[in-house]
């Protein structure tokens, strides 16, 4: 009876660590462009490669200026920086809770048209998206700039010098300089 007990025990132990480390699942919350992955800016300038939304993390690592994980199918490891002058009134532990999600990317886009889904996988901006697209395709918009996403004028950075405007209309875009 007890090696009964203890084997459901066991059985039981095993099934719960199984449940935990699928709720432990980390992903990107949006879509990150990087030249280097070994220096990201969490600015999000958008030029080099995508990682995508959705996009499954592991050996997480947060501190107070920047957050480094790894991409297991890549086989690469990341290194985000908190540009703390780009996002005003945001802490690192505050933009790190919504760089990174317990949702994949089906989740992440439920509601989606499939326009939208094939404009955020291709990391564009497209008349006609909500703003919840916009943010998987794009990311946030640094708060240097854009105070608030419940404002109808984004502005997002391509670069170090040359940024471009998302205006919105009843929540979905009007127009894109992307």
């Amino acid at each position: 009876m007890r090696a009964c007990a203890a084997s459901l025990a066991v059985i039981l132990a095993l099934g719960a660590a199984g449940a935990a480390s699928a709720a432990d699942r980390l992903y990107t919350a949006y879509n990150i462009w990087f030249e280097q992955p070994t220096k990201v800016y969490s600015t999000n300038y958008q030029k080099g490669n995508i990682l995508p939304a959705g996009t499954e993390v592991k050996d997480v690592a947060r501190s107070s200026k920047k957050l480094e994980f790894t991409d297991p199918k890549l086989n690469m490891r990341f290194s985000i920086e908190f540009v703390g002058k780009h996002h005003p009134g945001l802490t690192a532990e505050q933009w790190i809770d919504r760089f990174l999600t317990t949702r994949d990317f089906a989740a992440l886009s439920k509601g989606l048209s499939a326009t939208e889904i094939k404009a955020v996988r291709a990391g564009q901006v497209k008349a006609g998206m909500s703003k919840k697209a916009v943010l998987l395709a794009a990311g946030y918009p640094p708060e240097v700039a854009t105070a608030s996403t419940q404002l109808d004028v984004w502005k997002y950075w391509r670069d170090s010098f040359r940024n471009y405007l998302v205006r919105f209309d009843d929540w979905k875009v009007a127009s894109s300089e992307q």
